[in-house]
């Protein structure tokens, strides 16, 4: 065989497989996306028993007679409702017996006439002490939520009669709600 009909030869597979490989890929890419669309199959079945599920839900949903002020921290200003929040965590903590060390005022996010309202506060105190600052700030009112907990014990503890467990250093990111009926944006 000569050298131009080798390279025409080589030339006619190189083309035969490259027309093959075409051919393929559909079905290569169908087969890849049919693992993705029986994921997304499961996600929407659960989906719609979810919406089935809270059309039949509790019939105790609020009304426009409920009041629902005490779930909100008061303050006509962000800054006044933080400085709220911070007052009603201090307290909070001084009665399950933590000391405050210090609570930071956050960022807050406002939207209209609600605003998201953030603090850090470090504490230290006992373990079980902890636990109950933590019922109480989640099961008060107004509202606050405990989205981030750092728990760190002493390395060395500084009462040799005192456990670890009972000189605890909490820092916690507490975020709450304040709204207001006419405030302007």
């Amino acid at each position: 065989m000569s050298a131009k009909a080798s390279w025409g030869l080589a030339l006619l597979i190189g083309a035969v497989l490259s027309l093959a490989g075409l051919a393929a890929l559909p079905f290569a890419l169908q087969a890849s996306e049919q693992d993705g669309l029986a994921e997304k199959r499961l996600e929407l079945r659960f989906m719609e028993a979810r919406l089935k599920t809270a059309g039949d839900g509790p019939k105790n949903r609020l009304t426009e007679a409920d009041d629902v002020v005490p779930v909100f921290v008061n303050g006509t200003t962000p800054g006044l409702a933080i400085a709220e929040m911070q007052v009603f965590a201090s307290q909070l903590a001084q009665v399950s017996g933590l000391l405050v060390q210090r609570l930071q005022p956050l960022q807050a996010d406002r939207d209209g006439n609600l605003a998201v309202l953030r603090i850090e506060a470090d504490v230290t105190g006992s373990l079980e002490s902890l636990s109950q600052y933590l019922l109480k700030l989640e099961a008060g009112q107004p509202f606050m939520f405990v989205n981030r907990v750092k728990i760190a014990a002493p390395e060395t503890a500084t009462d040799s009669v005192a456990l670890p467990s009972d000189q605890l250093t909490v820092t916690l990111l507490l975020e709450s709600f304040a709204w207001w009926k006419d405030a302007a944006p």
